[in-house]
């Protein structure tokens, strides 16, 4: 079959969206010789489509650039932070998402309009045309700029989740692309107007790693995230939930699975890359697997020490302490929390 034909409905296997969302892995590693095909991210343009948008707004757009054929890819590769050029030279095909700020000034009548007129909006939440018009509608219109960015750049990231986890259903690997080397420099290659915002740039592709990625990210504690009623009161998390997550494909197994850093080694020499991984200083280690906010699991922990016994570590960079310090203490971070001890 053809990149650009689609396959019958009943021939299209995808995945609960529980477990789509258990495998998402910020994928590094793609097949430069596969293409995803123009179906798989159709799709995931139409499940970003159907997110959630204040007012029925529709503020989110993108640009799906295919490096093979795109005029300007030589631009925007030079806006891509330098460790993401490699990834991206491998991945399939670029979505560069767009918010469209003016949305929520042009469409804002239209969108509610549209709600009413699809069953959305009633009188039983107190919606009446007249209010709408002359008080709801004109203050959402009078928004500042700032404000609506922040607003609008949510419900990006709310889309581009949506994409993203259509993607895994179908198989098709996915990272989040920095684009900080040059500010602006997308901006000008797409030749954007001045009330659109470039919001982030999304790679994807066909794996050359497992999709497992060496296995599930480890992330903060479930009760350091979320709180039950009050602000630091924990959400607490029950045995039973998390059990039946894990079975139900959510909650995987935490990396590092056996045999990730051979596999990592492997990728490097088949592309002729520079081969092993960055480490941190013995008391940057040693004070991040002492964080009680963190959750991890015995395979994090068993590589922690064997990195600490093998490994060739460098040294905390002293000089930068006072600068560490200051930016932390610029937002009252307990810096004795989130730097290492003084030697």
């Amino acid at each position: 079959m053809s990149e650009h034909a689609t396959p019958a409905p009943s021939s299209v296997a995808d995945l609960p969206v529980l477990r789509a969302m258990g495998n998402r892995r910020s994928i590094r590693y793609f097949d430069p010789e596969r293409r995803v095909e123009r179906w798989k991210i159709e799709t995931m343009l139409q499940a970003a489509r159907f997110s959630s948008c204040q007012g029925n707004i529709n503020c989110t757009e993108a640009v799906v650039i295919d490096k093979d054929t795109c005029e300007i890819w030589d631009e925007l590769e030079e806006c891509v932070s330098g460790f993401n050029v490699q990834l991206l030279n491998q991945a399939s095909h670029l979505i560069l998402w767009l918010t469209n700020l003016n949305a929520w000034y042009g469409r804002a009548i239209d969108g509610i309009s549209a709600l009413s007129l699809s069953g959305a909006m009633s009188r039983y939440h107190g919606w009446n045309y007249e209010f709408s018009m002359t008080q709801t509608i004109p203050r959402l219109m009078s928004f500042p700029v700032e404000r609506t960015d922040a607003l609008l750049r949510f419900e990006t990231g709310q889309a581009v989740a949506n994409a993203i986890t259509a993607g895994v259903s179908l198989g098709v690997g996915n990272i989040l692309v920095a684009f900080g080397r040059k500010p602006g420099g997308v901006e000008k290659a797409l030749e954007l107007p001045p009330h659109y915002r470039f919001t982030w740039g999304h790679a994807v592709g066909y794996p050359h790693e497992d999709a497992a990625a060496g296995g599930q990210r480890p992330r903060l504690k479930f009760e350091s995230l979320f709180h039950d009623n009050a602000f630091r009161t924990p959400f607490k998390s029950t045995p039973e939930t998390v059990a039946m997550l894990r079975e139900r494909g959510l909650i995987q197994e935490q990396a590092p699975l056996p045999g990730r850093f051979e596999e990592m080694e492997e990728i490097a020499t088949h592309f002729g890359r520079d081969s092993g991984v960055m480490h941190f200083p013995a008391n940057e280690i040693n004070r991040l697997m002492s964080d009680e906010d963190w959750d991890f699991g015995p395979a994090i922990r068993e590589r922690a020490e064997e990195v600490l016994a093998t490994a060739e570590l460098p040294d905390y960079p002293e000089e930068m302490r006072e600068t560490f310090t200051r930016l932390m203490e610029e937002h009252g971070l307990d810096t004795a929390k989130h730097l290492p001890k003084d030697a």
